[in-house]
């Protein structure tokens, strides 16, 4: 058996059918979020599986559930359309084996839309930075436990779905990860598909993406905050009907109301 646990961030599930659904063949921490109070433990012959069902909301406060809920020495973070290929546990915990170095590990994944894979996300092996880290979603990172217990690191409870801000938890980690000095790498393997065909969060690029994405770039880059804003109200003009001037004026609201908030995420 491996020493890898899966962290699975869900919603309104009544059993752990989730289990075989995501091909899950470790042990795992289920933290779903319905309208009850409820712990359910199981073991299968991969592992451990531990379902804490409680009634808040927002992705950040989920994922720190299961965090703390954590007990193996490499931990792999999940949303629930994670499907994952046959061998995964093993190749992961050997990914950790072959760069004793790294504290974090980014994987590859498959993006599937309407049932066929439309989008390879591949990594090579190398080491991140944080000028080349910020596009990797929370499904693809795993992380030894131990350096992220030390560093009391966790995600922020102010960023993704059910938060205030629509989305950016995962880019928040992995700086928090930057900021305590952890070794950040990317790894060459595939650890499964991820089905795209609706998101909790994403409406259209429209004044709050804008809004939530100065939020985000304040937090991110303190002290480059409105030079990335100027770069983001513009990157996107192809994909919106709001002009440059709108777009600069809802992210700079945005960047405003970040410069206000309390960086959160690595607490001392």
């Amino acid at each position: 058996m491996n020493n890898l646990q899966i962290l699975v961030a869900t919603m309104h599930q009544s059993d752990l059918s989730i289990v075989d659904k995501m091909n899950i063949r470790c042990s795992a921490v289920i933290a779903n979020q319905a309208d009850r109070e409820e712990i359910i433990n199981s073991e299968t012959e991969f592992g451990k599986i531990k379902m804490i069902t409680t009634a808040t909301r927002g992705v950040g406060l989920n994922r720190n559930i299961a965090l703390m809920a954590a007990g193996e020495d490499i931990l792999l973070f999940a949303d629930d359309d994670m499907v994952y290929y046959d061998g995964m546990p093993d190749e992961v915990a050997e990914a950790f084996d072959r760069v004793p170095q790294a504290d974090v590990i980014v994987f590859g994944i498959d993006i599937i839309r309407d049932g066929v894979v439309t989008e390879k996300r591949r990594c090579k092996q190398k080491r991140l930075h944080l000028y080349n880290a910020m596009k990797y979603g929370t499904v693809r990172i795993a992380v030894r436990r131990n350096a992220i217990i030390k560093n009391n690191i966790t995600f922020n409870q102010c960023f993704g779905g059910g938060c205030p801000f629509s989305a950016g938890e995962d880019s928040l980690f992995l700086k928090a990860c930057f900021d305590a000095g952890l070794k950040v790498y990317s790894y060459d393997y595939v650890l499964g598909t991820c089905c795209k065909d609706s998101s909790s969060w994403f409406v259209g690029y429209n004044e709050k993406y804008f809004y939530d994405k100065g939020v985000l770039v304040r937090n991110l880059f303190p002290k480059s905050a409105y030079l990335m804003a100027l770069y983001f109200g513009i990157r996107f003009k192809r994909k919106t009907d709001l002009g440059v001037f709108q777009r600069l004026k809802y992210i700079y609201a945005g960047v405003r109301k970040g410069k206000k908030m309390i960086p959160y995420g690595k607490r001392q």
